[in-house]
């Protein structure tokens, strides 16, 4: 909640998280809140003051070194906040200085911070009708759900859809979804029957009460799409599941990432060949070109209110020890929805 500092030279500095090594995020020798300079926006990118942002499990799996590839350098991804300024000659967009927007900035990071670089084209006008920390809770989770349901389950109007984890960050947003492109019937798996339910699933099963196999066994999915993992769920979809049905899956079975690519590649190869259930594993694009159009039909489907961000009612500030806790919660798994970084006071 903090103003801009400046440098004994007039150089413009923020606070940021940042990352100096993998390991335990929670150890301020790996993770810290700094003062850096802020940075410039270059060709094709903007600086956006961040007025919130929210974490996503391959946040901390970056830092702790669980996903390989990123061991140093500004954190956090998802985003909501205000342009500042325009890098130059940028002119494939029609935002402008001042403009509230939303977006994932995986490709910069930096969102766990006063000010972020993020490229224009993962910008997007922040909806009208929710607030900056509504809207930062969406951009990730929310093309994940989309881009699972339509570029990977080649979802149609009218089938009939199953979502495991209908209380997750992907899960609640599937639900809603699913339904706003005309789904026949959603069910989802989950203990927070009522929750679940709210978001517009027409069955729940809880998985604390019943067997989810003898729930789910012969209902004829066209589309299961897994936000949970293991290999339960992928044996439970394949006694669910329609001939000519679809398994889509953001976990897989877990394990080593070696194993998690073999498995995945294996029933990828017996679903292609007609041996087995047409099986996708796959990870959110946001460099492609469809990504705006992705982010318009979101951004349609909350004005509308078809969509709507299931937040934690918890808030963290940017702080070393409100930082700490932040990640700390999301670590957790036991979060009730979105966590949220408030760096500016709505």
């Amino acid at each position: 909640m903090t103003e801009a500092a400046t440098t004994d030279t007039d150089t413009p500095t923020m606070k940021a998280a940042i990352l100096h090594k993998n390991g335990d995020p929670l150890t301020e020798e790996v993770l810290s809140l700094d003062d850096v300079p802020i940075p410039e926006p270059k060709e094709g990118e903007f600086l956006v003051k961040i007025h919130a942002a929210s974490i996503n499990p391959v946040d901390w799996k970056l830092m702790n070194g669980d996903i390989p590839g990123y061991k140093s350098g500004p954190t956090g991804s998802d985003l909501a906040g205000t342009i500042e300024k325009i890098g130059p000659n940028t002119t494939t967009t029609d935002l402008k200085v001042g403009d509230a927007v939303y977006g994932d900035s995986i490709a910069t990071k930096g969102s766990f911070g006063e000010y972020c670089i993020v490229p224009a084209t993962v910008a997007s006008k922040k909806p009208s009708n929710i607030s900056f920390a509504e809207a930062a809770s969406l951009p990730l989770a929310g093309l994940t759900a989309l881009q699972g349901l339509q570029n990977h389950g080649n979802f149609e109007k009218g089938q009939k859809v199953l979502i495991y984890g209908g209380s997750g960050g992907v899960g609640s947003l599937a639900i809603q979804m699913a339904k706003a492109l005309g789904a026949s019937e959603v069910y989802s798996t989950g203990s927070n029957v009522e929750l679940i339910k709210g978001l517009g699933a027409d069955v729940v099963v809880n998985y604390k009460e019943e067997s989810l196999m003898d729930a789910l066994k012969g209902k004829d999915f066209d589309l299961v799409f897994d936000t949970i993992g293991g290999l339960e769920h992928w044996q439970i979809a394949q006694a669910s599941l329609k001939k000519g049905g679809r398994f889509i899956t953001v976990v897989g079975d877990g394990g080593s990432l070696v194993s998690l690519i073999a498995k995945a590649t294996w029933r990828k190869m017996l679903g292609s060949v007609g041996l087995g259930i047409p099986y996708a594993f796959f990870l959110t694009d946001t460099t492609y070109d469809g990504l705006g159009k992705d982010m318009a039909q979101m951004t349609e489907m909350v004005e509308g209110g078809k969509v709507k961000a299931l937040l934690d009612e918890r808030r963290f500030e940017l702080t070393q020890e409100g930082l700490q806790d932040f990640i700390k919660a999301s670590m957790s798994h036991r979060a009730k929805g979105k966590l949220i970084l408030q760096v500016q006071k709505e």
